[in-house]
């Protein structure tokens, strides 16, 4: 059971954004380009292997959710084992990413989002929020 790999993910989304995407620096996940009508786009492609409960588990950090903030288009794609990547419009996880659902990570020593990637929904832990996803549907994301 593969991930999809983070190169392939970045060319299927400049190839529907028709730009150029380019990796931010010192951070192996995100990326940024500028759309044809002059607006940013950023992306970030987080990866997880299935646990035993059959979901991924993904943490954003407030630096990754503040580069998505500060672009004009902002694009979660989520690499999960079995091959599926689940788009997703950040605009419409953010509502969602409240300062209640954070939590702090001793370890990393970061501030953190936990979400379960299930294969219908993502849950925000520590929120009863979910957001309806379906994978490799690139389409869902709109026009850009």
């Amino acid at each position: 059971m593969s991930i999809p790999l983070k190169e392939r993910v970045v060319k299927e989304l400049e190839d529907y954004l028709k730009t150029d995407l380019y990796q931010v620096p010192r951070r192996q996940i995100l990326f940024n380009g500028i759309l044809n009508d002059g607006s940013t786009v950023a992306v970030c492609t987080p990866q997880a292997k299935l646990n035993s409960r059959r979901c991924g588990r993904i943490e954003l950090t407030t630096v990754q959710v503040s580069i998505l903030n500060n672009a004009d288009h902002s694009i979660l794609a989520f690499r999960i084992e079995n091959n599926r990547v689940y788009y997703l419009d950040f605009r419409n996880l953010k509502p969602y990413l409240t300062e209640e659902a954070t939590y702090y990570s001793e370890k990393r020593e970061k501030t953190l989002w936990q979400l379960h990637i299930w294969s219908y929904c993502i849950q925000i832990l520590r929120s009863k929020n979910h957001v309806a996803i379906s994978p490799n549907r690139l389409t869902d994301l709109g026009d850009y």
